[in-house]
């Protein structure tokens, strides 16, 4: 294991290997590890923590490894260096505000087991142009794209039934959406701002 808070605030370390046999990283493990510039999470890890990577603004790249089923709350909030993101097929939810504020993530593809978005998890993530919803997704929670002033278009599964208020609020830049008939729910402020 490694332990809550292991290498938190270390503000030198650029590089992490973790080997096969960690089963568990703790709680803001590489919080505020301002220099880290990438890291690969072994398969026999099966959580992403809260706050593991919260504060790494030069992370600029990240392997998710294919048995991890959850990524937690503020995982990687304000990784302002990460520029794309390939949620496996292993994962089954997202939490709040998990990738709150990565402000040059361009494309997210989020996998096919994914059945919750939490609550503003991209919130403020200004250069997301691209991201595919899996096909599992049931619940897209509230402020989830918030902000997301570069995303231009989005498509949502069929797999959806609620969608959050002000999900895609001031997503300026938004041209193209298509709501299912699946989803029997939208909350208020969908769409508010949306000036194009």
């Amino acid at each position: 294991n490694i332990g809550n808070y292991a290498f938190w605030d270390c503000i030198s370390l650029t590089s992490v290997t973790i080997p096969k046999s960690v089963t568990s990283i703790g709680v803001g493990a590489f919080q505020y590890c301002y220099s880290l510039m990438t890291v690969a999470i072994p398969n026999s890890v099966p959580n992403i923590g809260q706050a593991i990577f919260s504060y790494c603004t030069s992370l600029t790249a990240v392997t998710i490894g294919s048995n991890v089923t959850s990524i937690g709350n503020i995982a990687f909030e304000y990784c302002t260096s990460l520029t794309s993101v390939t949620i496996p097929n292993s994962v089954t939810s997202i939490g709040l505000q998990a990738f709150y504020n990565c402000t040059n993530l361009m494309t997210v593809t989020i996998g096919s087991s994914v059945t919750n978005i939490g609550s503003a998890a991209f919130e403020y993530c200004t250069g997301l142009t691209s991201v595919t919803i899996g096909s599992s997704v049931a619940s897209i929670e509230s402020l989830v794209f918030f902000n997301c002033t570069s995303l231009t278009n989005v498509t949502i599964p069929n797999s959806v039934t609620t969608i959050g208020g002000g999900a895609f609020y001031n997503c300026t830049s938004l041209t193209s959406v298509t709501i299912p008939n699946s989803v029997t729910s939208i909350e208020v402020g969908l769409f508010s701002s949306c000036t194009s």
